[in-house]
């Protein structure tokens, strides 16, 4: 179910920020009302691009911001891992394209190297074809790799990750060591099973944490050190089933106890997955200015954006880091600048305009996929180090410069310039997207919407002599037989609910026995699905606190169970 952004919350955005509704249009994909703020139209035209003289003005949107996020997300298959044959090599490798696909795919140490030459690919601009057609072509002609991955040590099993270590089945992570089974870790060490954890060091099972140390089923706590079972707490120590607590010590279930008592009472309560109930904020924003989303953390002046850290200027983005004045980016970042409707962009990448996968030092970058070191490229796939390319082919600055504003006339004509990739050009299925965990769709209604789907089993098979374990056989306390016990490693546990098979991992069972935890009877993909689900969606809606009346935007809708305070009337209860 998708759930939009209403025209009354649009209105009441506008009136808390001083900007103008300039324009008001309707998504031809949802049929749902959107608005263009005059801050939109100005980035619109500061960030037009200029070819050969003549300026090309983007005009606004036809998609609203939910389609147009689920859109750019239905590009980017993080967690569905196949094996399949490298096209180059032909040794077996690990990749997000299932084997069915139609498409030459390579293992990354190949396709960025030297072995090959993607201009050798090039193709000569077709007058009398859709540019999105040639596009498709280039795609399913030129090489694309396994994964995505970049300067990672031991890192097999990870994708839509760069700079980390010792990690397994970890996604759209940076910086991490000795991490599993996790997404959207940053600067962040020994984290497993968690989602959204930011300079962090031994957490499990968590979600929205930053700055903190020693976490267990935790949910939005900052700054905090061993706590279990707590939610919403800040610059806490040593507490258990706890939730709204600022500066405390040795609580549990909210109730303070000195520490000989603490640590007595603490070893009679059993493990237990659960998160606490607590009173809600309207939005979860810390240390930002003038800013309107959630889970935003040092943000200046960002609106309707998602998960969304140091940065500023920013506007309908989700899961951006250390980016400045762009609009509509999903995934990544890091000095990141003047940048409108791309899907994973990594760093040191400016005026980069729809595209996809643009790793590191790239500008003016034009609807192209899987480009690196590269500068003044349109239509490109797989560019490393390249100037002045259309559809791969190499031209001089001054032919580029004539070519593109001919492209774009061309594109205007077949109503293509100015959005992003269609769905029928997403190499991946829907249900392999990242979009299908934001904006899911059934087998039936992504079909209807113009998305793909793929159902290829990539479960391992079950060797016939490999010993089984079963829940009923898996004990619930901490630091039971079979946690310490190595053989477990070469044991096969079949998942409580979905009856699939996983296995446990050496950096794994040492994580458990330091952490004194309990092996799982989840398969991790049910983990993951239920930690997805403890996250409000990326919607904002107009609501009063419950409290003083105050009419708010929230991330919880009106019928929602959840207590919800505005940020004056939740200072005052939870800081007092």
């Amino acid at each position: 179910m998708t759930t939009y952004t209403s025209r009354e919350t649009y209105q009441f955005i506008s009136r808390q920020t001083n900007d103008p509704i300039v324009e008001w249009k309707t998504c031809t994909v949802s049929g749902q009302p959107f608005p263009i703020y005059q801050s939109d139209v100005d980035f619109y035209e500061k960030i037009s691009p200029t070819f050969d003289g003549k300026k090309f003005l983007i005009p606004t949107p036809t998609l609203c911001p939910e389609e147009r996020q689920r859109r750019r997300l239905a590009f980017r298959n993080e967690r569905k891992l196949y094996r399949r044959t490298c096209d180059f090599s032909g040794k077996e490798i690990i990749s997000m394209y299932s084997p069915d696909k139609p498409f030459k795919v390579y293992e990354q140490e190949i396709l960025w190297s030297d072995q090959w030459n993607p201009l050798d690919y090039g193709k000569d601009i077709n007058w009398n074809v859709s540019f999105f057609q040639q596009f498709n072509e280039l795609l399913h002609t030129i090489p694309l790799p396994s994964l995505i991955t970049k300067m990672s040590e031991n890192c097999k099993y990870v994708n839509n990750c760069g700079n980390s270590k010792n990690s397994y089945l970890i996604f759209d992570s940076d910086f991490c060591e000795n991490s599993l089974y996790s997404s959207i870790v940053k600067y962040s060490n020994s984290v497993l099973d968690s989602l959204h954890i930011y300079h962090c060091e031994n957490i499990y099972n968590s979600i929205n944490c930053t700055e903190s140390y020693h976490l267990i089923n935790c949910f939005e706590c900052d700054r905090s050190k061993f706590l279990r079972n707590c939610s919403k707490c800040i610059n806490c120590e040593y507490c258990y089933g706890c939730s709204n607590l600022v500066y405390k010590k040795y609580c549990i279930y909210n109730q303070p106890y000195s520490q000989e008592e603490y640590e007595k009472r603490i070893l009679e309560i059993p493990f237990t997955y659960e998160y606490p109930s607590s009173l809600s904020r309207t939005t979860y924003v810390l240390n930002s200015e003038e800013s309107i989303g959630n889970n935003l953390w040092n943000t200046k002046q960002c609106h309707f954006s998602f998960n969304v850290w140091d940065a500023e200027q920013l506007k309908y983005c989700d899961l951006v880091t250390g980016a400045e004045y762009c609009f509509d980016i999903s995934s990544y970042g890091g000095n990141l600048h003047y940048s409108y409707q791309n899907c994973s962009v990594w760093f040191d990448v400016s005026k980069t305009f729809f595209s996809a996968v643009i790793t590191s030092n790239a500008h003016d970058i034009y609807y192209s996929h899987l480009i690196s070191g590269s500068h003044d490229i349109f239509g490109c796939i797989g560019l490393l180090n390249a100037s002045y390319c259309i559809l791969n082919k190499q031209y001089t600055k001054e032919e580029y410069e004539t070519l593109v504003p001919k492209i774009i006339e061309k594109m205007q004509e077949n109503w293509e310039w100015w959005e992003f990739f269609p769905p029928s050009l997403s190499p991946f299925g829907y249900n392999e997207t990242v979009a299908q965990e934001y904006f899911p769709l059934t087998k039936e209604t992504s079909w209807l919407n113009g998305y793909k789907r793929n159902d290829f089993s990539s479960d391992p098979k079950i060797p016939t002599n490999a010993e089984l374990l079963y829940p009923a056989q898996l004990p619930d306390e901490e630091r039971n037989a079979l946690v310490n016990d190595d053989s477990v490693l070469k044991k096969v546990i079949i998942c409580k609910e979905s009856q699939r098979p996983f296995i446990i991992q050496k950096l794994e069972l040492d994580f458990y026995r330091k952490m004194r935890l309990p092996l799982p009877k989840l398969h991790p993909d049910v983990r993951h699905e239920a930690r997805m689900k403890q996250r409000p969606w990326r919607t904002l809606h107009l609501r009063h606190c419950d409290k003083c009346g105050k009419e708010m935007v929230s991330v919880y809708p009106a019928d929602d169970e959840k207590k919800v305070y505005c940020e004056d009337c939740y200072r005052k209860e939870v800081y007092g």
